[in-house]
């Protein structure tokens, strides 16, 4: 044999070049070491399918097939402060995400969110970073025909993939790509002229009652638990919900006005229809004396938050101004205010137009 450097024979065998001292056995040369906070891979032992490891902070990032991919799962996380939370589980992602976010809800809005995550109890102990799209989708393709149900299923996971994100848990919402069936929205039911006619003939309390949520657009709710010292004669400050309902200024239309002074007079407590004679709980109220008194006048069935729609029609018919009507309703942006609570009719859209109309041929007029 011969060296690898002079090229000077050499026994057979040899380790070293006796000329040039040349070592002839090449060395495996080691992987260079990580920088201190960058985390580390490793190899397990034994027979694995996924056997490279990657973690960082003396938390497992994850099992790889490949080195090359365990050191890309390390550079993804270049940066970031991994700690036990990175691993943490979706009922965990959830404990904490609902600990803060419930604090600003009402308990049936509690109540919704605690119903969509027992939906998803096939994902519960899965860690939540690893969990895709297709992980949320197929939970709520399992909902059916309940367009209603899955799109709590998908507020939720938005909610809680959000917060993930910022504590630093997941790099992206899977969650915001999932569909839901949609069914097309119904028009809801308003109280007609005639029908509100009716009910201010009819005199009795109850009609009064209802009277009183067409013309202010409160949730029956938030009129029942109304107290006497919110009234105001103009107005009342109540609301529920949301941050943007509770505690509002809402104007009583002046039809309705004698109805609440009539209420305040005959308060016996603190709630201003602690003197009605008939149901003074709200869901009583619904199921027994308001479907009640629309049967005996003949009034086509509606639920009572149609008296909310009603109101809202009659505000924008009125021209009441968008922002103040958003503000009346507690409604946290507009789009909700124009897209589900407005029923216009096609006389209300051909007046608009025609206005519209006049209105630019003034202006070109002028310009000429």
């Amino acid at each position: 044999m011969e060296c690898i450097k002079c090229r000077a024979e050499l026994p057979l065998g040899a380790l070293f070049c006796p000329y040039c001292g040349k070592k002839q056995a090449q060395e495996k040369r080691k992987a260079l070491k990580r920088a201190n906070g960058t985390g580390t891979v490793y190899k397990l032992s034994g027979r694995r399918r996924r056997p490279w490891v990657a973690a960082k902070n003396k938390v497992i990032l994850g099992y790889y097939e490949r080195k090359t991919d365990a050191l890309e799962a390390l550079e993804k996380m270049a940066g970031r402060n991994v700690t036990g939370r990175y691993n943490m589980t979706f009922r965990e992602v959830y404990e904490e995400w609902s600990a803060e976010h419930f604090k600003t809800l009402t308990s049936a809005g509690i109540n919704s969110y605690k119903i969509a995550f027992n939906g998803f109890v096939s994902l519960h102990d899965k860690k939540f970073r690893d969990l895709r799209t297709k992980d949320f989708q197929d939970v709520i393709d399992a909902k059916g025909d309940k367009p209603a149900i899955a799109l709590k299923y998908k507020q939720l996971i938005g909610q809680m993939s959000r917060w993930a994100i910022r504590e630093e848990i997941s790099t992206q919402n899977f969650a915001q790509f999932v569909q839901t069936k949609q069914k097309p929205p119904k028009e809801k039911a308003v109280f007609t002229e005639e029908e509100i006619e009716k009910l201010k003939q009819d005199g009795t309390e109850a009609a009064k009652i209802i009277l009183m949520l067409i013309y202010t657009g409160m949730r029956i709710g938030e009129l029942f638990s109304l107290r006497v010292e919110d009234c105001h004669g103009l107005y009342v400050v109540g609301g529920s919900k949301t941050e943007a309902g509770r505690n509002r200024i809402i104007p009583i239309w002046p039809e309705a006005r004698e109805y609440f002074s009539y209420f305040r007079d005959k308060a016996i407590a603190e709630k201003l229809l602690s003197g009605y004679s008939g149901c003074r709980d709200a869901d009583n109220f619904r199921a027994r004396d308001y479907h009640f008194i629309l049967k005996r006048l003949g009034i086509p069935y509606k639920s009572p938050h149609s008296t909310r729609h009603t109101y809202t029609s009659m505000a924008v018919k009125a021209g009441v101004a968008p922002e103040i009507l958003q503000k009346i309703l507690g409604h946290t942006d507009y789009a909700m205010t124009a897209n589900v609570y407005t029923h216009i009719d096609k006389d209300t859209l051909v007046k608009a137009v025609d206005i519209a109309d006049v209105l630019l041929t003034n202006k070109k007029g002028k310009a000429l």
